[in-house]
């Protein structure tokens, strides 16, 4: 039974994670170079959601934001938001903020493409993101 109810209350927060990541870019290979800020725009996407819904995602929607600063408390990523979407755009990076649905839709479509590559036999030895999943080189 507590496994049962641990899952069933882990289970928001499990699909929030894939939301977050899975969809986002992942770079194949070895790192190229050091902008971590780059890394973590281009590595994650916030959920666009109202205010009242904050709650409910725990400020989990904001992940660029509590990637760029994890010690700051939930409850002032929706503030900090505004300067990080400005200082993406003065610094011509990304900043993915999706609705709900449209995460879901990404993520779907993400792990589709990597399922493919995943029974590409045409390749006998494939490098491609399940064999990096496997393999973690950065």
């Amino acid at each position: 039974m507590f496994v049962l109810t641990s899952f069933a209350v882990t289970a928001i927060q499990h699909v929030q994670f894939c939301l977050n990541h899975f969809a986002a870019d992942v770079y194949i290979g070895l790192p190229e170079g050091n902008d971590w800020f780059e890394k973590q725009t281009s590595g994650t996407l916030d959920i666009s959601c109202s205010s009242w819904m904050d709650w409910f995602y725990g400020g989990l929607q904001f992940q660029l934001e509590h990637h760029l600063f994890p010690r700051m408390p939930r409850s002032q990523l929706r503030r900090i938001s505004p300067v990080v979407q400005d200082l993406c755009k003065k610094h011509n990076l990304s900043y993915r903020s999706l609705s709900f649905w449209e995460a879901n839709v990404w993520t779907i479509r993400k792990l589709r493409n990597v399922a493919v590559q995943a029974r590409d036999l045409a390749n006998p030895v494939p490098k491609n993101m399940m064999w990096e999943a496997v393999n973690t080189l950065g």
